[in-house]
């Protein structure tokens, strides 16, 4: 029997005009207690010199949290951006953090990528024609001290004599080919190595790919060891975009359950957008053939090209999947409503759908159609058991304002 499942919504952020505030990758420090640190993004859309209207974030931030979450206070220096510096070396993303309470060590994860004036006309980073799809590359900080102080920022290299900072990985050379990963959550498998998903773009016809990344502690603890999985690729008949934002799972058994972002024939409608699934039983080097997400009964989970989350309860012991269900097909990434979670039952590849409950939508009077509940931090109270949820409504009123606060969900498993 499903579990009965409760929703709870708060003003989390307020955001200051024209600008949407995130509020994701959460963390506990230490193996038990309310200590807890975040990542907070302010996201705007300004004009870029010489390149032309560009998404930027005007506000990164860490704060931390000695209450769970009642009260916060900024740690560290912020990082900001302006339109005007939107063109040079070493953009970044948003940290990802991952505490391990056996070492008491903080992993911080960053994307980093270069805009340069000369690729002005190109697309934005959303397409793989984009404005720095082929310099992305992910970095990585260590702290000692629950994220209080972190060490000089190393990149992510895949192990083997023939990788370096410039060819970084199997096909990825910086200047040429890039990847990386925004929104990924790391896993610890029982023999002490952490995975996590990211998407690369090889330039090689196939659009975007997924794969996981292995990570191994050094044997004195000062760093990691990367291991690259098998790439996985879409066929032209299951989605328009490859993949990208795989969301790994890890099962009793020790199998890893991948879910991927795919899109649908947007030009001619041959098939929908959906989520696709993959499997490994190997640890994460090599993962099954790609089947789509349904439910129970094999009818297809209607879900539009966004990112969806999944997290297991300590509670019940049972898997959840966080993102945009419809009623009806749609062949693109819109809409982006509602926002749900349901029961998943990773060794099959399917949702419950009697456990299916709307976390929020866009309401009958908001103007805007494409409001978009998307992208949002997730993690599990370790005090109340409750999954936490963490958003903006974006945007309030329209895209032209652009204003939208960040909302804090509760979601309690009965």
């Amino acid at each position: 029997m499903a579990a009965r499942i409760k929703v709870s919504k708060e003003l989390y952020i307020k955001a200051p005009p024209r600008e949407a505030v995130y509020a994701q990758h959460q963390a506990y420090i230490g193996r038990e207690g309310a200590e807890l640190i975040e990542a907070v993004r302010h996201e705007a859309r300004g004009e870029v010199p010489g390149v032309g209207p560009r998404y930027y974030a005007p506000l990164i931030y860490r704060r931390r949290s000695l209450d769970n979450g009642r009260t916060w206070a900024r740690d560290g220096e912020p990082w900001v951006q302006s339109p005007a510096t939107l063109v040079g070396p070493a953009r970044r993303f948003t940290p990802q953090y991952y505490h391990d309470p056996g070492l008491g060590i903080t992993l911080s994860m960053f994307l980093v990528y270069d805009v340069l004036l000369a690729q002005a006309g190109r697309r934005e980073r959303f397409s793989d024609e984009g404005v720095d799809g082929d310099t992305r590359r992910m970095f990585y900080s260590l702290s000692r001290d629950g994220g209080r102080t972190w060490d000089e920022p190393r990149q992510m290299i895949h192990s083997g004599a023939e990788y370096d900072a410039v060819h970084w990985g199997p096909g990825l050379f910086y200047g040429k080919t890039g990847g990386g990963g925004d929104l990924v959550h790391f896993h610890k498998l029982k023999d002490g190595t952490l995975v996590s998903g990211m998407t690369v773009n090889l330039q090689d016809g196939k659009r975007f790919q997924c794969l996981l990344v292995r990570a191994r502690w050094k044997r004195d603890l000062s760093g990691l060891d990367w291991e690259f999985s098998e790439y996985i690729a879409m066929r032209p008949d299951e989605s328009s975009q490859g993949c990208c934002e795989a969301m790994p799972a890890v099962l009793d058994d020790g199998r890893i359950f991948m879910s991927l972002r795919c899109c649908g024939d947007r030009e001619t409608k041959k098939f929908p957008s959906l989520k696709y699934w993959v499997i490994s039983d190997d640890g994460g080097r090599t993962f099954s053939k790609s089947k789509p997400l349904t439910y129970e009964n094999g009818n297809p989970v209607w879900s539009p090209s966004s990112f969806a989350g999944i997290i297991r309860s300590s509670r019940n012991g049972k898997f959840y999947w966080i993102g945009n269900i419809l009623s009806e097909p749609t062949y693109t990434s819109q809409p982006r409503y509602p926002l749900c979670i349901a029961e998943l039952v990773p060794e099959k590849g399917f949702l419950i759908r009697e456990s299916v409950v709307v976390i929020d939508t866009r309401p009958p009077d908001c103007r805007e159609e494409r409001r978009r509940y998307t992208n949002f931090g997730f993690y599990e109270d370790r005090l109340s058991g409750e999954i936490v949820v963490t958003l903006p409504e974006q945007p309030r009123l329209d895209w032209n304002d652009f204003t939208s606060d960040c909302y804090r969900y509760r979601i309690s498993l009965d």
